[in-house]
């Protein structure tokens, strides 16, 4: 029987012919690449994003992308969810219809509420986490990372608990879709996120973060770097973010009292 994850493979990748070179010597060959979708993203009739994306796991970016787009506040707001690539049209008990909110920003990331002096809610204190877990958080993401690992062309985020244990785990073409589709799953599921944290392999700009806070997430890490306007809004709205987690190194640029080192 056909392997589940070769059968995803079939849907998301292409092997195409290349030439490979290596300093004056080149051969052909054949390479696995991966598959791209445009979204047109609707909400109540009115288009709200317009994206390439990674076709899987719609139903949670669906989901996770009007939270952390702060469209909506949780998932029993959303009464119905049609998927017709490339249109995803989703319809919301209050029918509301969103003015001067469309992202035009084909990463999937959007800072139209984020203005300087704009008065946002801090995320509350109360959550902590052990750095020995977050540490060990990076052997999870090479975990999930499966297609990467054979095409080189994917980030992953992961949502984890306390404990460490992973509540969802996602793969996609785009860093910032990759939040959306793991904070869908993990809403999906029930989880609780204000008691998570959040990894990325992607660099972690403010429309990153503010998928987080959106979500109400209140660590956030990467093993890659994280850029001034991530971590000015991070600490604005009492957020814990880090950056080059990578054991047993780590750069804790604001929020250090939820992260205890035993």
């Amino acid at each position: 029987m056909t392997d589940v994850k070769d059968t995803i493979m079939q849907n998301i990748t292409k092997e195409i012919q290349v030439v490979k070179a290596h300093g004056d010597e080149t051969r052909e060959t054949t390479v696995e690449v991966c598959m791209e979708s445009r979204i047109v993203f609707s909400l109540n009739g009115c288009i709200v994003g317009d994206l390439s994306i990674t076709p899987l796991d719609l139903k949670a970016f669906a989901t996770g992308y009007l939270i952390c787009e702060g469209y909506i506040c949780a998932m029993e707001e959303i009464e119905d969810i049609s998927i017709d690539l490339p249109n995803i049209s989703v319809t919301t008990r209050n029918g509301e219809v969103p003015v001067g909110k469309f992202s035009k920003n084909s990463s999937g990331g959007s800072c139209r509420d984020l203005l300087p002096g704009g008065e946002l809610p801090p995320l509350p204190d109360g959550f902590v986490v052990n750095a020995k877990t977050i540490l060990r958080s990076m052997d999870k993401v090479n975990d999930y990372s499966v297609i990467w690992k054979r095409t080189g062309g994917m980030h992953c985020s992961l949502i984890i608990d306390k404990d460490g244990e992973v509540i969802s785990g996602v793969e996609d073409m785009g860093r910032h879709t990759t939040v959306d589709k793991v904070v869908g799953m993990a809403i999906i599921k029930g989880a609780y996120l204000s008691d998570c944290y959040l990894v990325s392999s992607g660099r972690l700009p403010v429309d990153m973060v503010a998928k987080a806070y959106r979500a109400g997430i209140p660590v956030m890490i990467s093993n890659n770097a994280a850029f001034a306007g991530g971590i000015e809004f991070a600490k604005k709205v009492n957020m814990t973010l880090a950056g080059f987690v990578r054991p047993p190194d780590m750069t804790i640029y604001t929020g250090a009292s939820r992260i205890v080192f035993s």
